[in-house]
């Protein structure tokens, strides 16, 4: 805000006083040597950077930088899913992998005395029993293996980042721009300063804050 006083000879009652020239706005300085070292930049991989250091920032602390509050939920909300997501895929896998294996090693040996000891146990009992031991083993390790990769699927396609690349971008454009304003602007307190007028100098008081 620009308050502005001036203070100079009265004007003449028989003659009318022209407008007072006041200053020009200074120009709007350039960007100074700090914006480089804060700057954020995206790359195509949707990494994000900060200054001229290439320091690594990740999505949530954007979120937080920017005081987005519904992407920080959204993110945490996709974190939280992604782990569980994967916990599952983990005990999914090694449960099929261990109880297929299990049944595996379990399907009864037919070159035991027990199985070889009559044809009728051999044909009727040890070998239906193998198969079945075989089929089902390899049935839930299979099953276990697919499900555990879907699962994982899943939880790598969760992504907690919430944005794709242009997304980011658009919010890195924005703190970039909000950080450019905050960095040029002047600090505030008053300012004098001598104005010339048709009817002589005066002394304008510029407060901004």
């Amino acid at each position: 805000m620009l308050c502005v006083f001036l203070a100079g000879p009265a004007a003449s009652a028989a003659e009318p006083t022209p407008p007072p020239v006041l200053p020009t706005e200074a120009a709007e300085p350039a960007l100074p040597p700090e914006f480089l070292d804060q700057a954020l930049k995206v790359d195509g991989k949707n990494q994000i950077t900060k200054g001229r250091a290439q320091t690594a920032l990740t999505h949530r602390e954007l979120f937080e930088l920017m005081g987005r509050t519904d992407l920080l939920t959204k993110s945490d909300e996709l974190a939280a899913r992604r782990k569980w997501l994967t916990i599952g895929a983990v005990a999914l896998g090694a449960v099929g992998i261990g109880t297929g294996v299990t049944l595996i090693a379990t399907a009864p040996n037919l070159a035991t005395p027990t199985c070889e000891r009559s044809v009728q146990i051999y044909n009727e009992v040890c070998v239906p029993t193998a198969s079945a031991h075989n089929i089902s083993g390899t049935a839930v390790l299979v099953t276990g293996v697919l499900g555990a990769l879907l699962m994982a699927g899943f939880a790598y396609n969760t992504d907690p980042a919430v944005l794709d690349r242009d997304g980011t971008a658009a919010l890195i454009g924005s703190f970039n721009s909000k950080l450019a304003r905050a960095l040029r602007r002047p600090p505030g307190g008053l300012r004098l300063l001598p104005v010339v007028t048709p009817d002589g100098a005066t002394l304008t008081a510029s407060l901004r804050f």
